[in-house]
């Protein structure tokens, strides 16, 4: 490729598109991890001191769509924070976090 185009070594890949690479070559293994972009955006939704869960959901919470009483119903900054947050999960569901793909499916559900 150096033969076509102009390249230069940057060393070893330590970071793309947001997600942190750490290679062990004691067994070949590449470890992939998003804490940073997971701390900012717990931080921008307000959650930076939230109790880390083994389960990203609980299988046996209900939960159910809001009423037309309900005061967030036409309410644009919570619709807005609310698909914002979902938006922000859906990231390191589809690259790291396979995990969270189920959480951010039934949610999306509920967005007004």
């Amino acid at each position: 490729m150096a033969s076509k185009f102009k390249v230069m070594d940057l060393g070893e890949l330590t970071q793309i598109l947001g997600i942190e690479v750490q290679y062990d070559s004691s067994d070949s293994s590449i470890q992939l991890s998003q804490v940073n972009y997971t701390t900012r955006m717990l931080e921008s939704v307000g959650m930076s001191n939230c109790n880390p869960i083994a389960t990203p959901i609980d299988p046996n919470v209900k939960l159910m769509p809001l009423t037309d009483s309900d005061p967030h119903i036409g309410n644009a900054k919570f619709q807005h924070d609310y698909l914002s947050g979902l938006g922000k999960l859906m990231y390191p569901a589809v690259t790291t976090h396979p995990n969270l793909t189920q959480t951010v499916q039934h949610l999306s559900q509920f967005s007004i």
